[in-house]
């Protein structure tokens, strides 16, 4: 994962005094991997427990980790895609435009994984009875995918495309379940009445979800970051769906690497039976 990049995204939600950390660590990268929390703190005034809580706001350990992080940064390759389609575009620049975005959007993607984030993930939703998902339009497309997935490797997965449908499943959500929503901006009203429904039912609560502190980072016990890409509507829209689809295919991978051959059995079967219809 990025240090530069996560520093990045997360420069809207930052407090005065973590901007002015984020800027000199993104102006002084290389210094700032030399220097004690001390005194980094002191060459940009503030104390250094703001220096730790920056570190630990960004997930790591403390100072050290996030400087060993830092030091393995490459930042020439780290930029925006910015680039908004017009009627003027021929096709070809159009493939182009697409090509570019989601080369820089997978990137970005793996840069912000947490491997210890998606190792509890996995492992929620492996001890789980029920995976219970959450996701209205783009994101809902997500959610269907993997509830395909998960349906053939024998997963009990509850999704509806229809929310009220969603949110009527959710009434029999219990601590022994786990809650997943899929939401870009952490805003969407149903989701997160949903996500807090689910925590008073006790149920495990994971979110796919931009950088940013939101109302639904705050109702996840694991969070699993996407970039925060949606800058033009055009594009914005493919490149938050391609980013999450991009996270839960990698918990389905992790769950279904748990017990490979009873994987396959399972795919096996669904093949089998799947025959019957030709």
């Amino acid at each position: 994962m990025s240090c530069v990049y996560k520093i990045r995204e997360g420069m809207a939600s930052y407090t005065d005094t973590e901007k002015k950390l984020a800027d000199y660590i993104l102006q002084h990268a290389s210094q700032v991997t030399l220097n004690s929390a001390q005194i980094l703190g002191e060459k940009v005034g503030v104390s250094a427990a703001a220096v730790i809580r920056f570190a630990h706001k960004l997930g790591y350990s403390g100072f050290t980790a996030m400087k060993v992080d830092l030091a393995r940064d490459t930042t020439d390759d780290i930029m925006n895609f910015d680039d908004m389609i017009n009627e003027h575009d021929t096709m070809a620049m159009v493939v182009k435009k697409a090509e570019n975005l989601n080369t820089m959007l997978q990137n970005q993607a793996y840069r912000l994984l947490n491997i210890e984030s998606l190792e509890r993930a996995v492992n929620v939703l492996l001890n789980s009875r029920t995976i219970y998902l959450f996701g209205v339009s783009g994101s809902g497309n997500v959610c269907t995918d993997f509830m395909e997935k998960l349906s053939r490797i024998n997963r009990h997965v509850v999704y509806h495309k229809d929310f009220h449908d969603q949110f009527a499943s959710a009434a029999h959500m219990t601590p022994q379940d786990a809650a997943l929503a899929v939401s870009y901006s952490g805003k969407t009203h149903e989701v997160n009445t949903a996500m807090q429904f689910a925590k008073e039912s006790g149920a495990a609560t994971i979110a796919i979800t931009q950088f940013k502190k939101t109302p639904l980072t705050k109702l996840a016990d694991v969070l699993l970051y996407i970039p925060t890409t949606e800058r033009e509507l055009r594009l914005g829209a493919i490149a938050s769906r391609n980013a999450s689809l991009i996270v839960t295919d990698l918990l389905y991978l992790g769950i279904a690497k748990n017990d490979i051959e009873k994987t396959k059995e399972s795919l096996v079967k669904t093949k089998e039976v799947v025959k019957r219809l030709k």
